[in-house]
């Protein structure tokens, strides 16, 4: 019995350590994303726009990060094609493929497309303006965008200040 017990209170508690890691990680996670600026800006930028896409803001982020994008990028690239969601259709904020695209959601789109700006032939490699150029070779295309990213932000911030 003695043996019994002193296993079950072993597996107590290795479940409660597991649990309280996976839950210190969640909150950790939860609160350098709340203490990101970033979001913020980028939410309130979107929404003094009227644009779709301010509920959003944490996903471009987040996708950005992931794969090694300016911050600022997405959400502009969104903002100049379909006006930050107001002008997309088949949640392809982005315009991607001349707009023939269809994604089953604006974060899929999110995720799509900065993944691809981060390993696309066309785009892997390439600083911010080479993946513009890539993107739209109109002349002021490249202008067009990063005006937008100036407008959110005029310069690249951290992760956490």
């Amino acid at each position: 019995m003695k043996l019994l017990q002193s296993g079950l209170v072993i597996v107590a508690g290795f479940l409660g350590a597991a649990a309280a890691t996976g839950h210190a990680d969640h909150n950790i996670t939860t609160a350098h994303r709340k203490s990101d600026v970033r979001i913020g800006l980028l939410r309130h930028f979107l929404q003094e726009k009227d644009s779709p896409a301010a509920s959003y803001a944490e996903t471009f982020i987040v996708e950005a990060d992931a794969h090694g994008l300016d911050w600022r990028l997405l959400p502009s690239l969104a903002f100049v094609e379909s006006g930050g969601g107001k002008h997309c259709r088949l949640n392809n904020l982005f315009g991607w493929n001349n707009g023939m695209s269809k994604f089953a959601s604006a974060t899929a789109a999110i995720h799509h497309v900065a993944r691809a700006l981060a390993e696309a032939r066309p785009y892997r490699g390439k600083n911010t303006q080479g993946k513009l150029e890539a993107y739209n070779e109109a002349p002021d295309y490249e202008s067009l965008v990063t005006a937008v990213m100036r407008r959110i932000s005029p310069v690249v911030l951290p992760q956490t200040l």
